[in-house]
């Protein structure tokens, strides 16, 4: 009964204590994340500069994106830049500049299948690892295929598979037509 009595505060003291520590919040305002509604692509190349868009105005779930499908020439040397906005807000936001400001936690991810090869990132982030905000690439013969662009935060830059690691902040695929 002596023992009963002397534990209960002693369990009492050890509540509050687990009571009063202070939560990591993740989701607090420190740590908000932008809500990424359009990811538009800048061509330049074959004498022309070319703009296609991903949008969805209500981000996940709701009503489906619309993605602009990407026609480029055969054979053809391009630039690309890419831009992240947020399109729910008056005026659009442009969320490339925290990207860039940002840019050892970011990497823009490319995939491309058919016609189209994959670019080569040409800006790096602070430390001098790749950024893929602004690249290169060149066309192939005239066909189909896909091109998928994925903003990635907090990827592993020194692994061969850091588009693989970190999170996704934004991700389409556009359909392509090299002609």
């Amino acid at each position: 009964m002596k023992i009963h009595f002397l534990l209960m505060p002693l369990l009492a003291f050890m509540g509050l204590a687990l009571l009063s520590c202070e939560k990591d919040d993740d989701n607090g305002p420190d740590n908000e994340q932008e809500l990424i509604t359009t990811i538009s692509l800048k061509f330049t190349g074959g004498g022309q500069t070319l703009t296609f868009t991903a949008e969805d105005k209500d981000g996940d779930g709701g009503s489906a994106p619309v993605i602009q499908a990407i026609t480029l020439k055969a054979n053809t040397d391009y630039t690309l830049s890419v831009s992240f906005l947020d399109a729910s807000k008056t005026p659009t936001e442009d969320l490339t500049t925290e990207v860039k400001t940002e840019s050892n936690d970011h990497l823009v991810c490319y995939e491309a299948t058919g016609a189209m090869a994959a670019p080569q990132i040409q800006d790096t982030d602070a430390g001098g690892k790749p950024l893929g905000l602004e690249s290169k690439f060149k066309t192939g013969a005239a066909g189909a295929g896909t091109f998928k662009i994925t903003l990635k935060h907090e990827a592993d830059k020194s692994s061969a598979s850091a588009c693989s690691t970190g999170e996704t902040d934004a991700e389409s695929t556009f359909n392509v037509t090299v002609q």
